[in-house]
């Protein structure tokens, strides 16, 4: 009996022993699930987009009208007609053209800016018929001899201007916030494709083989010509606040290698007006000066364009 109760406690000892092992290892599962159902996954972060890269550069596009006062001659052909188109005859002008046959005008500047370095181009296509009492011939000519009043000149040019420029300096102004100057240099070409008809009265006949005889009893001397002028120049730009701006220029080009010598001035005043579509637009009014002698040939092959043209200019500047 003792040994079989021996065996018996020994039996129910082994019993205990395994449940309290499988209680042990089922509390242990329980546990760890009870802890990884409080642990909440940790969220996954979105992908990060990379910033917009910005480009260094700025971007200006001017359309703008100018029609200019004349003062100077043109030779055609060996024919001189002087030339004098003031504010009084502007008018006149606007009046009796018949457009865009005897006035039109087309303009352009572009510009591109990245730091202190930028490129420019500035297209003028102009188109212009001055009536007699605008011109008149001179009493003797590149020939010696007169063929009569003038009857009046019909011209159209193109010009194509295109430099590069440099930004010398810059400083701060204590005046306003926002407000600087800076002092650009700049350097380029400037090309001119002209071509010019001058009506002339018929009242003298010495040297007028050459010319056209027209329906109207007058006398007409054509021609065009083509050249390219180098050019430099300096130009001051100046903010007075934001969306306020003062620009002025000036250069001198020619030098004999396409016209005697030519120079050209500029003073412009821009204001900011609208921002939409990140193009920032602002007005433009100032007032151009361009001046050029040209000359080439000689005798009834002579042309020449001497010539200051001048006026108010008016546009519109749109900056991305």
């Amino acid at each position: 009996m003792v040994k079989g109760g021996s065996i018996v406690c020994a039996s129910e000892y082994s019993r205990s022993l395994l449940g309290f092992t499988a209680g042990l290892i089922m509390g242990a599962c329980l546990s760890g699930a009870a802890m990884a159902a409080d642990i909440a996954p940790m969220p996954t972060k979105a992908p990060v987009s990379p910033a917009p890269v910005l480009s260094p550069w700025t971007y200006y596009a001017t359309p703008y009208g100018w029609i200019p006062l004349l003062n100077g001659s043109t030779t055609v052909k060996g024919r001189t007609v002087d030339v004098d188109v003031g504010y009084s005859d502007l008018g006149d002008l606007i009046r009796r053209s018949e457009i865009p046959k005897d006035l039109f005008a087309l303009m352009g500047y572009f510009e591109a800016r990245n730091g202190r370095f930028s490129v420019f181009s500035d297209l003028v296509y102009l188109k212009i018929g001055l009536n007699g009492s605008m011109t008149h011939s001179r009493g003797v000519d590149a020939l010696n001899a007169s063929v009569g009043a003038s009857a009046g000149l019909k011209f159209e040019m193109f010009i194509a201007e295109l430099a590069a420029a440099y930004e010398l300096a810059r400083w701060g102004a204590t005046s306003a916030p926002g407000s600087g100057t800076a002092i650009d240099i700049f350097a380029g070409a400037r090309g001119w494709w002209q071509r010019a008809d001058a009506s002339l009265a018929l009242s003298g006949t010495v040297n007028i083989g050459d010319l056209t005889r027209n329906a109207d009893g007058t006398l007409s001397a054509s021609g065009n010509v083509g050249w390219v002028d180098p050019l430099v120049g300096l130009r001051l730009r100046h903010q007075f606040a934001p969306g306020v701006n003062f620009v002025a220029s000036g250069d001198v080009g020619g030098f004999g290698v396409g016209s005697k010598f030519s120079w050209q001035a500029l003073a412009a005043l821009n204001y900011d007006f609208c921002v939409r579509n990140n193009v920032t637009w602002s007005g433009m009014l100032g007032y151009k000066a361009l001046f050029v002698d040209y000359s080439k040939g000689s005798g009834v092959t002579h042309y020449e364009y001497d010539m200051t043209m001048h006026g108010p200019i008016i546009g519109v500047t749109a900056r991305f």
